[in-house]
């Protein structure tokens, strides 16, 4: 083999997204082997692998597939003697008063290339629509992306997209910067994440200097795509930078293009103001997958990657994946790559072995199965904690939330009383169990990922 595991990593990393070069989690990857047929790689605790799972799989797939070949698989090894140290630090916010000093914000280091002298769109190519398949549930949605691409500014000024989890919004939003600079090249398409956005601006506070090229970068594009604006919520700060970009690219008639996971009226923790103006142009919902349209969005994607599945394999997949298309195409993936790696025919028989742990468990089969210790175990594994630590009465940050996580499980999954589930890690007192059940139902109302941290981790019972 020509390239090492750390030079082919390193090639990924380049050929990724100026967002998710940045990202902390890919920074946590050590790379341990690569072959003709998989490349594998190591990381610190099943949270970071579900993180880089959801976030970057597809994409990092296809680098790989251009840098060795369709065969090859990306497999990611869970590795918990690495330093707990690589793990995430914490996203923090700051607010709206430039004069205070910033040491929550140290972590924004000088070896991370600043985001503000990256002059590139941030689109990714392969995002198009033709090759987003249009069905009933995001006709209208489909429909609109596209009238916008072709006139921007003018009817739909700005595009308010909402949805669940993977169900095209992202792409769309490529597909809409895509078209506009393939048709109007000289227009200025910028596309970015609502914690790119943040993060700019919060160095554009901590470098002063870079304060106007920050503000010029977004308030001269043509065309401004940003993605998850629910993540704006609860940052005074970042709200009101962002609510004086809208009002200047607006009163320009330069198009506007956001998305999020529910409406703008459901996004209670972002300026009313804000939300007005989200609400002034279209909004337009993207509906989850019929099962005709899981098929052709499986086929689509085996067209793209040269695979060759047999029709009652795309069936099956479609019949057992009725969530979302982001796990629609990873469990395609994770198929082919388990299918390479054994080199085994790509049959029915093989999906319904691989794909036995997809599709949701019955409350039924989950109380017959989970038990506070086996709960316990999973949340440890998961997060790369010792159980020890998890029942101990250790208060320190990284523990806290998988406890807390951990009992609710306890209530969901079994029939303990407040008190049993209270004895199970160790507490006198079971208005600790009370107060970590709100705490996780108050999160699931509005946080996306720990809505996928904890339904993955129910999963785990059947």
């Amino acid at each position: 083999m020509r390239h090492t595991p750390d030079e082919i990593w390193s090639e990924i990393l380049e050929n990724l997204n100026d967002t998710a070069q940045q990202d902390v989690y890919l920074h946590q990857v050590v790379p341990l082997s690569i072959t003709a047929d998989a490349l594998n790689i190591a990381v610190p605790s099943a949270y970071t692998r579900a993180r880089i799972e959801e976030r970057f799989h597809t994409d990092i797939q296809r680098v790989l597939a251009t840098l060795i070949g369709a065969q090859c698989a990306l497999i990611l090894t869970i590795d918990n003697s690495m330093s707990h140290s690589n793990e995430a630090p914490d996203e923090t916010e700051i607010d709206g008063n430039t004069d205070q000093p910033l040491a929550e914000n140290r972590t924004l280091t000088s070896n991370i290339p600043s985001p503000l002298q990256q002059n590139q769109t941030g689109l990714n190519p392969n995002y198009r629509f033709d090759t987003f398949v249009v069905d009933t549930p995001n006709r209208i949605c489909h429909a609109t992306a596209l009238a916008v691409s072709e006139n921007p500014g003018r009817d739909y000024n700005p595009l308010f997209i909402y949805g669940g989890v993977g169900l095209g919004k992202t792409h769309l939003l490529h597909a809409i910067g895509n078209r506009l600079s393939a048709t109007q090249p000289d227009k200025k398409v910028l596309y970015v994440t609502s914690e790119t956005f943040m993060n700019e601006y919060v160095e554009s506070i901590v470098n002063r200097g870079s304060a106007q090229g920050f503000r010029t970068k977004y308030r001269t594009a043509d065309m401004l795509l940003i993605d998850d604006i629910q993540f704006l919520q609860r940052k005074e700060g970042t709200q009101e930078e962002f609510f004086n970009t809208f009002n200047d690219l607006h009163m320009n008639s330069n198009q506007i293009v956001m998305t999020s996971d529910r409406t703008p009226n459901n996004l209670e923790n972002l300026e009313v103001r804000l939300r007005s103006r989200f609400q002034s142009g279209m909004v337009a919902e993207i509906g989850m997958p019929q099962y005709e349209m899981r098929i052709a969005i499986l086929r689509q994607k085996c067209q793209d990657h040269g695979y060759n599945l047999p029709d009652d394999v795309l069936s099956y997949i479609a019949e057992v994946v009725e969530t979302n298309i982001r796990e629609l195409e990873g469990t395609l993936t994770r198929l082919v790559a388990q299918a390479t790696i054994l080199k085994e025919e790509l049959s029915l028989d093989l999906a319904r072995e691989v794909l036995n742990d997809v599709g949701p468990p019955s409350p039924i089969q989950q109380r017959r199965t989970a038990t506070p210790k086996a709960i316990q175990t999973v949340v440890a594994d998961y997060f790369g904690i010792d159980v020890a630590d998890l029942v101990s009465l250790k208060r320190t940050k990284e523990l806290v939330q998988p406890r807390q996580i951990a009992m609710y499980m306890c209530r969901e999954l079994t029939q303990m009383s407040y008190a049993n589930i209270a004895r199970a890690f160790n507490r006198e007192n079971h208005t600790t169990v009370i107060h970590a059940c709100k705490q996780i139902e108050s999160m699931l109302d509005g946080d996306e990922d720990e809505q996928q941290t904890i339904t993955l981790l129910l999963g785990q019972f059947r």
